[in-house]
C-alpha cells in the first residue's frame, strides 16, 4: 500500500497482519481523490473504521489541516501509528480508539470530509447514516464517503442530503453523500 499523490505521494505504508482490516485498494482510493479532487484542501477530516489509516493518510498528503482516526481495534490502532510515525506526521491528527457509532453519537465538531470504511459483515448502516448527518458531524457543505460490500444497496437520502455518486468496484460500493443542490 501507498499514498498515491500530495506532499507524501510514493511513501509505502504498512499494512496489517489482521486478516480482519481490509484497506481501501490503491484503486479506490484513486478513484475516491479523484473525485473529491482540490475539496480535501484545508479540511477537517474524519476518518472512521480507519484500520491502517490509508484514507485519512492520503487526506494528509492532499492537504487537509486535521484528521481524526477512529477504530476500535488496538491492532488498527498500532499498525496506525506506525504509518504515522514512518511518514513523519506527528501532529494534526486524533486517534480515538473506539466504536464509530459511539464516536459521532459524542462529537461536537463537524468535519467538511467524512469516510466510513466499516467491516463488510457489518450491518449498522441504518444507525451510521443518520448519525454521520447531524450537523455537530458533518459540516453544511460536507461530503460523506461510504465503502461497503457491494451486496448493501445504499439508497438512503433525506430532505437534506442525497447521494451525489455511486460506483461499484469488484466486492466494494463507493458512496459519495452530500447536501442536496452540491452535485
Amino acid at each position: 500500500m501507498r499514498i498515491i499523490a500530495g506532499k507524501y505521494k510514493g511513501r509505502h505504508i504498512y499494512s496489517a497482519n489482521d486478516q480482519s482490516i481490509r484497506p481501501t485498494t490503491d484503486r479506490i482510493k484513486e478513484y475516491i481523490f479523484d473525485i473529491l479532487s482540490d475539496f480535501v484542501k484545508d479540511t477537517r477530516v474524519l476518518d472512521l473504521f480507519s484500520g491502517t489509516g490509508s484514507l485519512g493518510l492520503e487526506s494528509f498528503s492532499r492537504g487537509a489541516n486535521q484528521v481524526t482516526f477512529v477504530d476500535i481495534s488496538f491492532q488498527s490502532i498500532k499498525v496506525l501509528k506506525k504509518n504515522l510515525n514512518r511518514i513523519n506526521i506527528h501532529d494534526n491528527y486524533h486517534i480515538s480508539q473506539k466504536n464509530a457509532l459511539t464516536f459521532l453519537r459524542q462529537n461536537r465538531e463537524p468535519f467538511d470530509l467524512i469516510f466510513a470504511d466499516p467491516p463488510f459483515k457489518w450491518s449498522h448502516y441504518i444507525e451510521l447514516l443518520p448519525l454521520t448527518f447531524l450537523q455537530e458531524n458533518l459540516s453544511n457543505y460536507g461530503i460523506f464517503v461510504l465503502e461497503s460490500e457491494r451486496t448493501h444497496e445504499i439508497e438512503w437520502e433525506t430532505n437534506i442530503y442525497e447521494i451525489l455518486r455511486q460506483k461499484k468496484f469488484d466486492r466494494s460500493l463507493i458512496t459519495f453523500f452530500g447536501r442536496k443542490g452540491m452535485g
